[in-house]
């Protein structure tokens, strides 16, 4: 899409709740008692450093997907 490139990782497990959703790239956010919170939030500092961006997708019946959209090829070599 507009030059772009797309990876997306999807999985079929029980999805993320709504009320998660809005704080998940919040550093030291975690759900999880063994976590740090720091996943997600620099695995999208580093897509912005990169000129790429990292979001959520929400999946209609269960599961999440998570989207990484970085320039095109073409964009990043010399001209």
């Amino acid at each position: 899409e507009d030059g772009r490139v797309e990876v997306c990782v999807l999985d079929r497990g029980p999805g993320i709740p709504e009320a998660v959703v809005p704080q998940l790239f919040r550093p030291f956010f975690t759900t999880s008692e063994h976590g740090t919170g720091l996943g997600l939030y620099i695995a999208r500092e580093l897509c912005r450093a990169n000129g790429a961006s990292l979001d959520y997708v929400s999946v209609p019946g269960g599961g999440c997907c998570f989207r990484i959209s970085m320039p095109g090829q073409h964009t990043l070599l010399p001209a």
